[in-house]
């Protein structure tokens, strides 16, 4: 939904329809309607008049729509449709939240309205404490009934970070329905007599390959004969995220300005924290690893009609965003367990770790805030199996003892 502001009264043009005007300027049509008290101008994206009528009414619908859940809302009488378009509209204005979030929190809603039917059809203090937990327990067993790419059947069940993800939306939304005085406490809150309501997270236990093993992954990659050199791009990929710990959504928002030479730090511009944007060093390897990007597109470049060898400031320092296809390939053809971008996140923190470097230190380089408590709850079995190997070095060479 876009809003224009008026920028001037004789750049406006009134037309036979009500609420609709045409901006002389650009020559586009603009819904002018009243919303909470406010005149609120929408562009219908046309300048086309037979269009814009009909892209007026479908406006004007929504707008009402809107006047009518305000109007509820307000008065303690909204539905759960209601109030959920209320959370929506609030989850994306929040200027606090990063875009993640905002898709994490969509993302959470959609499930819940998915697997309860109905759900925005109730009034709020049908949204009973038992009415809850069987929900719960049927999304547990059964989860969306997500069909994936290429399977046959949908998925039995759902994760953990599903099941609590849309519990805690729930919550929220009850939230909503307290402020306005529809119910006096929030029914999420009341712990079932059987069981539990969110569901046990069991920490995923680390099963990462050999360094040998990722040795003949990535030369797997880089010799799957495609053309265009796809392969050494997916393979740099591989190297890049296990070299530097960066999510996988971080790679395309790392551009070569961020490398430092002087300094010999890299920039990562995190997104998921405030935290999460941090700088780590240019290690050895990862210094070889760029060097070895560039000299290849300086390369590349002679021969392409352009000449261009995307070695700008503002040129993203990977040429692809993921390579996930090429992973499993490899995978397949090394005998390797399957392994996904993420876990090349896990394979740098492992190697940091085992080289000696505290955890609180790769947490940082990791861009965690929480001081390294994360890190030591994931890779804390490491720092003991080096603390014994390394205590076998230990001798106490006292006369007398």
């Amino acid at each position: 939904m876009k809003s224009a502001a008026l920028p001037g009264k004789r750049l406006w043009e009134r037309t036979s329809v009500q609420c609709l005007l045409r901006n002389q300027q650009s020559g586009r049509y603009y819904a002018r309607v009243t919303l909470q008290g406010k005149q609120k101008w929408f562009s219908l994206d046309t300048d086309v008049f037979s269009v814009a009528k009909l892209r007026l009414g479908d406006k004007i619908a929504e707008v009402d729509k809107q006047r009518g859940t305000v109007a509820h809302v307000a008065a303690g009488k909204a539905m759960l449709g209601e109030i959920i378009d209320v959370y929506l509209a609030r989850t994306r204005a929040n200027p606090d939240f990063r875009p993640a979030t905002v898709s994490s929190r969509i993302t959470a809603l959609k499930k819940l309205t998915k697997t309860w039917k109905g759900i925005e059809g109730l009034e709020p203090k049908q949204i009973t404490p038992a009415a809850i937990f069987d929900w719960v327990s049927k999304f547990k067993a059964e989860g969306t009934n997500f069909v994936p790419p290429g399977a046959k059947r949908a998925l039995r069940g759902n994760s953990a970070t599903s099941v609590n993800r849309a519990v805690d939306t729930l919550r929220r939304l009850m939230d909503i329905a307290i402020e306005q005085g529809q119910i006096h406490s929030n029914p999420v809150l009341v712990r079932p007599t059987n069981g539990r309501l969110k569901k046990k997270i069991t920490p995923k236990k680390l099963q990462l390959p050999s360094m040998v093993q990722v040795g003949k992954l990535i030369a797997a990659m880089e010799d799957n004969g495609s053309p265009g050199g796809w392969g050494k791009e997916a393979a740099d990929l591989c190297r890049f995220l296990m070299m530097t710990g960066a999510r996988i959504g971080e790679v395309p928002f790392t551009i070569w300005r961020d490398v430092d030479w002087d300094r010999q730090q890299l920039h990562l511009p995190g997104y998921k924290t405030d935290a999460s944007d941090r700088f780590i060093p240019l290690f050895a390897p990862l210094q070889q690893l760029l060097k070895t990007i560039i000299e290849r597109r300086k390369s590349a470049a002679r021969f392409t009609a352009d000449g261009k060898a995307l070695l700008e400031p503002g040129d993203p320092i990977l040429r692809l965003k993921e390579c996930q296809k090429s992973i499993d390939a490899a995978c397949l053809k090394t005998k390797v367990p399957r392994l996904t971008h993420h876990d090349f996140r896990h394979l740098f923190a492992t190697i940091c770790i085992e080289s000696g470097v505290d955890i609180p230190t790769v947490a940082g380089w990791l861009g965690h805030h929480d001081g390294g408590v994360l890190a030591m709850q994931t890779y804390g079995h490491l720092r003991r199996e080096h603390s014994q190997l390394a205590a076998a070095k230990v001798t106490f060479n006292v006369s007398g003892c």
